[in-house]
């Protein structure tokens, strides 16, 4: 059976990339604000580094990753994001305090 990637994947690894780059550039000219950017470009780069590994493994049959690694991979993605929405409620009810 013949594994195909979807055409989103790409997509998301386009936009996680632009995304890091729209980071370290915010973290290079707002040295002031950086600890912003901190929690987005984690998951940016998990994004990012996810998606390599998924084209690297489906699509040009590099790498030693299986899928249920992969999925694994995905779930940590998920989680990660979850995580992060829930410190963004908490730390903003305590700043409204």
């Amino acid at each position: 059976m013949k594994v195909a990637i979807d055409p989103i994947h790409t997509i998301i690894w386009i936009v996680s990339f632009i995304g890091i780059i729209i980071s370290l550039s915010a973290i290079y000219f707002r040295r002031d604000r950086w600890g912003y950017v901190i929690a987005p470009l984690t998951y940016l780069v998990n994004v990012f580094f996810y998606n390599t590994a998924l084209h690297a493994t489906l699509v040009l049959n590099i790498g030693n990753m299986t899928l249920q690694q992969l999925d694994f991979w995905s779930s940590v993605v998920r989680l990660h994001a979850l995580f992060l929405a829930i410190m963004y409620v908490i730390f903003r009810a305590v700043r409204r305090n």
